[in-house]
Parts: C-alpha cells; sequence; structure tokens
C-alpha cells in the first residue's frame, strides 16, 4: 500500500496509528518486496512463517505472494478487521491464518514450528518478544525482524561496548547476527524519530546452549547484568572479579555451567 493508499484506508474506518502499540506502518513496497524476498531464501515451498504485528500488511502481501503458509499475530482488534478484509480469499484458501491477540501470549502456543519468524516490532515490545523466540523450544530456521537501530545494536555488541548486555549474550549464545540494511523514518507512517535496520538471526551450527537450557542460562546472565558496576563475585557464586560486559558469550557458558555445578 502506498502512502495515500495507508492515509486512506485509516480514515474510512476510524482508525489511527497507535503510539500505546508503537504503530509506524511501513509503506515502502520495493522495501516490503525486498525484505520478505531476503527472509524466505533457501526456504523449500510450503514454508511456515510468523509474523508479528502485520499492521495493515506491507509485509504479509509480499510474502503471500509466494507459496507458503503465513501465520499473523496482531493485537489490534481494528486492524484485524481491515487485514480480514483484505486478506479474504487467502484466509479462504489456508494459506493465511489471522490470529487476533497478544504476540507474547501467542508465540509459545503456535502449535507449529515456524521457519521463520519475522515482523516490524514495536520499540516498546522488542526486547520481550526476541526473549518469547529464544525461548522457543524448537529453533526457527531464522529470524527476521525490522527494529530500532538502537535495539539492533545491541544484539550485536562486542563485549566491553556500552551497548553490550544480557540480550546481546543470550541471542550470540545460540545466532549469528546481521545487521542487514539500515533504514530512515521516513519509509513509515508515522514516521519515527530514530532510524530503524533490518536485523537477521541465523541459528549456530553448535549453539552454545541447548533450547532446554536457556532458561537457566538467561537467569544467569541477567542476574549478572542487573548491576553493571559491581564485580560478577558480587552478584552470583563465582571467584570471577570483572564485571559483566567483559565476558563473551563463551566465557559466560563457562561461567554459568560452573554456577549451576556449585549449586
Amino acid at each position: 500500500m502506498t502512502l495515500t493508499e495507508i492515509r486512506a484506508a485509516l480514515d474510512s474506518r476510524g482508525l489511527r496509528p497507535l503510539k500505546q502499540l508503537g504503530q509506524n506502518f511501513l509503506h515502502d513496497q520495493n522495501l516490503a518486496k525486498w525484505m520478505t524476498e531476503r527472509a524466505m531464501e533457501g526456504l523449500k515451498p510450503g514454508a511456515i512463517v510468523v509474523e508479528i504485528g502485520p499492521g495493515l500488511g506491507a509485509l504479509t502481501e509480499s510474502f503471500l505472494k509466494h507459496d507458503l503458509h503465513l501465520i499473523a499475530l496482531e493485537k489490534d482488534r481494528g486492524l484485524c478487521v481491515f487485514l480480514r478484509e483484505r486478506f479474504q480469499a487467502e484466509i479462504a484458501r489456508g494459506c493465511f491464518d489471522l490470529r487476533e491477540g497478544d504476540a507474547l501470549d501467542m508465540l509459545p502456543k503456535l502449535g507449529v514450528v515456524p521457519d521463520v519468524i519475522c515482523g516490524n516490532l514495536p520499540y516498546y515490545i522488542s526486547t520481550p518478544l526476541l526473549m518469547e523466540c529464544l525461548r522457543l523450544p524448537e529453533t526457527p530456521a531464522q529470524l527476521f525482524f525490522l527494529m530500532q537501530k538502537e535495539v539492533g545494536q545491541r544484539l550485536a555488541s562486542p563485549p566491553g561496548g556500552k551497548t553490550y548486555g544480557s540480550l546481546s549474550v543470550l541471542v550470540q549464545a545460540g545466532y549469528e547476527v546481521a545487521m542487514v540494511k539500515t533504514l530512515p523514518g521516513s519509509v513509515f507512517y508515522p514516521p519515527p524519530e530514530v532510524e530503524s535496520i533490518v536485523v537477521q538471526l541465523t541459528p549456530l551450527a553448535r549453539p552454545l546452549v541447548q533450547p532446554e537450557e536457556r532458561e537457566r542460562f538467561a537467569a544467569v546472565v541477567q542476574r549478572g547484568f542487573s548491576q553493571r558496576r559491581k564485580k560478577l563475585s558480587n552478584l552470583l557464586p563465582t571467584q570471577d572479579a570483572r564485571r559483566a560486559e567483559h565476558l563473551t558469550p563463551t566465557e559466560w557458558v563457562e561461567l554459568w555451567r560452573l554456577v549451576e555445578a556449585h549449586g
């Protein structure tokens, strides 16, 4: 949909972008096409794609031009009504499953193992949604998100940096992080005041922790980062005198295993 069409669609239904839901609708059609094709590279026909927060359907439309099964999770009831009208033919064919509700609640109950989880993530919920993706018992082939640049930089941050934190460690312990493309606010309606970035997370061939270990590992990492200025020996049962931001993901896994071994 073009910017004019987005405004008309919202106005005709008495809808408006909700700031509390972080709604900034993508209107660059070429960008939507590029993103969906990049997200689907290497996938077989019939792949299962989960889209978080489809909004007015920019990515949805591009995805549905491919041979796949798309599950979209949308919280805004008014947008759900619009999406059901816009994609009624695809819903009738069974290739598009629109589920209304909070993605944080629905992700653990998908009932399928997605090949890709993607979406334009609102800033306020980016970190919780990423954590839910990391908790999934079976790892998707990839995670492909459009998010605020600041959050994307945290995912890829190296040890010692100001943006390196628990989320950096938890993501890098299981995924290779690629910062694919930086986007200006002008490709969204309304335009956000900050830049956004496309981030691709590809599972490591040999993840540092297994899916069933992630919760326990996360608890130790988050405790270690709970007070950044304190030494780890003041926060965890360890003799390590370094601070949390100085350990690599591999060193964090080694520390976690020592902590578990000593109860």
